[in-house]
């Protein structure tokens, strides 16, 4: 059975609406550099896309929004209140969708979200999962950077490294996680414009690869021995029979063309993106792709894949 993010249907998905807080009526010109956001955004149009997003999302899984689990909770308020990157909760921990009963709860390096993991703790522990690593000293992890995907049954965990996450949280998950939980962890060193691995890259069905031209530059697998070996990324995947379907790395900085929600059984949500390369993702993944309009929600350097966090058991 084939347990990766891509062909499994989760049962829910960890949101956080915009309007669950004022935090995005803060944002002006003087804090774009801070949140890592291109430009302000309008915030009613936010909320307005942002539903947009729930109504496909409720087609399939659950919703499921921080503020139904934790509202009340001090720390959730002030962080719904003043952190408009909460809405990116993605970043703040991993699911596995093998281990549908367990997470990881990440370490951002922007010290702005440092907050998030702890608040998103609270809420998957009062959901019943319970958390398998703990991170320290130079491992910084956000969740953008994991994917978890199966290949010749063998469960792999993707990590990018590059703007945000580091090598030594890659090599914690190794530590951690293998063999019980994980069986490889490919690390893949990318291009620092391209904030997560999810900003330029994703892995659909069929032995598709979507990634920004120019991506990677090294990377490692670490095998079931936790041993440590030197990999070209794209190489190493082409080896193993991927197709690789490019866009151009400005189209997936500033349109997150890459940024896809699987949703299970070939279906896909993403934001706007030209009709030829949709036809091109959906022949040669054999999936379909629901197409909204998210240019406000990008302003704020998110797509789809980075406001949802899939979760794999019901309630």
């Amino acid at each position: 059975m084939d347990s990766s993010e891509f062909s499994t249907r989760p049962a829910r998905v960890l949101m956080h609406h915009p309007s669950h807080g004022a935090s995005l009526h803060s944002v002006t010109a003087e804090h774009l550099s801070a949140l890592n956001f291109f430009e302000v955004p309008e915030a009613q149009a936010v909320c307005t896309q942002y539903d947009g997003l729930v109504a496909a999302i409720t087609q399939y899984a659950e919703p499921v929004f921080l503020r139904d689990i934790l509202g009340g909770d001090a720390g959730y308020e002030a962080e719904a209140g003043g952190n408009p990157n909460l809405i990116f909760t993605r970043d703040s921990s991993i699911t596995l969708p093998w281990a549908p009963r367990h997470f990881i709860a990440t370490r951002p390096f922007l010290k702005g979200r440092a907050n998030e993991p702890t608040i998103v703790r609270r809420a998957l522990e009062k959901l019943g999962l319970t958390n398998l690593v703990e991170l320290e000293g130079d491992e910084y992890l956000e969740g953008g950077d994991v994917l978890p995907i199966m290949d010749a049954g063998k469960r792999i965990l993707l990590v990018g490294f590059g703007a945000r996450t580091t090598k030594g949280a890659a090599i914690r998950l190794a530590l951690d996680l293998i063999p019980r939980h994980v069986d490889q962890i490919i690390g893949l060193s990318h291009d620092h414009d391209l904030l997560h691995l999810d900003t330029g890259f994703t892995v659909l069905p069929n032995r598709t690869i979507f990634a920004a031209a120019g991506m990677f530059t090294t990377g490692f697998l670490i095998d079931e021995t936790r041993a440590l070996r030197p990999v070209n990324p794209i190489g190493f995947a082409e080896e193993l029979g991927f197709n690789i379907l490019r866009c151009a790395k400005f189209e997936a900085i500033a349109h997150e063309r890459c940024n896809m929600l699987p949703l299970g059984d070939g279906r896909y949500v993403a934001f706007d993106m030209p009709s030829d390369m949709r036809r091109a993702l959906e022949d040669a993944a054999g999936i379909s792709v629901t197409c909204l309009d998210g240019s406000e929600i990008a302003k704020a350097a998110g797509g789809v894949h980075c406001l949802t966090r899939p979760l794999y058991c019901g309630s």
